[in-house]
């Protein structure tokens, strides 16, 4: 066994090769708004074993593919459309950015070698250079429902491909390595997986991205996306055959039952959270023991979940600062190195800070949601739109309860937030640009010093008008009038 991953050889099929070049020639060349679609048809549907070794690093054909994303980005920006395309950050991008610097830092004073410096190099190149290729190109509501349809075209291949596995027992995207040849089987059932790593990731991608097709059911060009979507995201979930993925299903459906209680979710979350509580207080075993209790298809395993939640609650002052290393022995089960949850994972890994970002960045998601959600008042289309961007990010959080995103999955996470902020955030101006037509010194100067208005929706334009202070004629104070009255 090589530690952190640090070994292996390049393996690229030829066909998978041919389609790579043909690949990054779209990317460089597609007009700005298709340039995400070759990077998602190719990045998700094949197994990650398909690589180029450069040295020590693992160049994955989404790692090979990203990089040209940026090569046209880079382009794009300076050569074509100059300072109009920049990118305004806002507060769920500096916690994207602080959650990967964070890690990279705290997993290498953990383990304290040259291995797990560039593992936890590799991981921020895929977090940050996905999330901000996905910021770049993703810019309005447009390119949102644009970036969906390609989804509904990517779930609908591996929907086909783990239907072909109930049916024959046989992985047909094992050729190209990766992923077993022989389907799964536990107790009576066959695990799809399809090009994921593992049946627990395949059933999450396909249950989290059915609020996304949802999204295109109103817009009649685009209802046959919103149905294949819609159809390939149950079939990918209920051929994985996890529990985790019916979770998140379950999750949808509660949360799309929630829509009449919108103006009043303040309530709803007080109240979940009282009993929460409450459970935690008349309940015999810690709350979070429910989830030993979770098996919705048969054979999984709820115990271990509960059990890795249970231990990294025991153990905080083990792990808060930089991460554990020997998280892996901290239970009875011989199965804790498999950090089934993707909070328990950040937090066994890279410690506190690392976790704080990163629900930082989910809260700022949910922030701009609601304020878009009721700034769009009485355009209840759009107000649904937002909403099952929503139901989308929540669905994911409960996923994470169940499975670590390692595979590829991390690339629809963060299309995702991505997504959230370009729709919440269009149309966007920035705040230097709006004060450079106010006249007046004092707006220039905030305007020079860069001040932007970020992550927030457009409201309707006021006029903004220099202060003008009003002096009046001193009088006497025989007339009960004081001389500073109008200063």
């Amino acid at each position: 066994m090589v530690p952190f991953g640090a070994g292996g050889q390049t393996h690229l099929d030829p066909a998978i090769l041919v389609a790579l070049i043909l690949a990054i020639i779209l990317i460089l060349l597609l007009p700005r708004k298709y340039v995400l679609i070759p990077l998602l048809l190719l990045s998700v549907p094949i197994p990650s074993a398909q690589l180029l070794m450069i040295g020590m690093f693992h160049f994955q054909l989404f790692r090979i593919l990203v990089f040209f994303v940026w090569i046209r980005l880079i382009w794009q920006r300076y050569a074509k459309e100059g300072k109009a395309s920049a990118i305004h950050f806002n507060a769920a991008d500096m916690c994207l950015i602080g959650y990967a610097v964070v890690y990279v830092l705290a997993f290498t004073l953990l383990w304290q070698e040259q291995q797990a410096f560039l593992d936890s190099i590799g991981r921020a190149y895929n977090i940050i250079g996905f999330y901000f290729a996905f910021r770049f190109f993703i810019r309005d509501k447009e390119d949102v429902e644009r970036f969906i349809k390609a989804l509904a075209i990517v779930a609908l291949f591996i929907a086909v491909c783990m239907s072909n596995e109930q049916m024959t027992g046989r992985n047909v995207l094992a050729m190209f390595g990766g992923v077993p040849a022989h389907t799964p089987l536990r107790g009576d059932y066959l695990r799809s997986q399809g090009p994921f790593s593992v049946y627990l990731t395949a059933g999450c991608f396909g249950a989290t991205l059915i609020p996304l097709f949802l999204c295109l059911w109103r817009k009649g060009g685009s209802r046959i996306f919103a149905v294949v979507g819609v159809v390939a995201g149950l079939v990918i979930t209920f051929t994985s055959h996890t529990s985790t993925a019916v979770s998140a299903c379950l999750a949808i459906i509660i949360c799309l039952a929630m829509w009449p209680l919108r103006e009043k979710m303040q309530w709803v979350r007080r109240g979940l959270v009282a009993m929460i509580v409450s459970l935690h207080l008349v309940m015999k075993a810690p709350v979070w023991a429910l989830f030993a209790r979770v098996d919705f298809v048969g054979g999984s395993t709820g115990y271990q979940r509960f059990e890795i939640i249970d231990q990294c609650i025991r153990h905080f002052w083990s792990w808060w600062l930089v991460g554990a290393r020997d998280y892996w022995a901290w239970g009875a089960e011989d199965d804790m190195w498999d950090q089934a949850n993707q909070y328990v994972a950040i937090a066994n890994t890279s410690g506190l800070f690392c976790l704080i970002f990163f629900l930082a960045m989910i809260v700022y998601c949910f922030k701009y949601l609601g304020n878009a959600r009721k700034a769009a008042g009485e355009k209840s289309s759009e107000a649904w739109f937002f909403w099952l961007l929503g139901v989308a990010l929540f669905a994911n959080l409960v996923a994470f309860l169940g499975v670590s995103y390692f595979d590829q999955t991390f690339i629809t996470w963060y299309a995702l937030i991505a997504m959230i902020i370009a729709a919440t955030g269009a149309p966007q101006k920035s705040l230097a640009a709006e004060l450079e037509r106010v006249p007046g010194p004092f707006p220039r100067k905030a305007a020079e010093l860069g001040f932007e208005g970020v992550g927030r929706v457009a409201q309707p334009a006021r006029p903004i008008q220099p202060y003008t202070p009003r002096i009046t004629k001193p009088k006497s104070w025989l007339s009960g009038t004081s001389a500073n009255e109008g200063r």
